[in-house]
């Protein structure tokens, strides 16, 4: 799941890059009216760091459990491995980012509606496999 997150995270993200007026991905310059900024290029950042980059980096997490010294101090805060706290976070971060939209542009009509819909499922879909007690046990802190 966090694999294709960050596959739809790369791909809109980067196309937002390219094409900043929001066109590349049929965005209305108008939705930008009440935001703070002036077109999709910061959005599009964000996408690839946050929706991106780093649900990679949690995957590769998550599949290999690899411990990294830097990321003992989360291990421990949360007594799971690291990969496990991103998982769970990058979901709280969908939900968050589709509230913000939606108090910012409010709920979309069409495709970006149906978007609103599906990243709110998704979040919810990765906090539900993130607190599912296999999970849980499996991601559980070495120490």
């Amino acid at each position: 799941m966090e694999l294709f997150f960050a596959f739809v995270g790369l791909m809109s993200g980067l196309t937002l890059l390219s094409s900043p007026s929001g066109e590349g991905l049929g965005l209305s310059q108008d939705l930008l009216e009440d935001t703070p900024v002036g077109d999709y290029m910061l959005v599009g950042l964000f996408f690839v760091v946050a929706y991106g980059i780093l649900p990679s980096v949690t995957a590769y997490g998550l599949w290999t459990r690899r411990r990294w010294g830097w990321t003992d101090p989360l291990n421990s805060w949360t007594g799971h491995h690291w990969a496990w706290t991103a998982s769970a976070a990058l979901g709280i971060l969908l939900m968050v980012w589709i509230g913000v939209e939606i108090l910012l542009v409010g709920v979309l009509e069409g495709i970006g509606g149906t978007l609103q819909v599906i990243i709110t499922l998704l979040g919810l879909a990765v906090l539900a496999l993130t607190a599912s007690p296999s999970l849980r046990r499996y991601m559980k802190s070495d120490g």
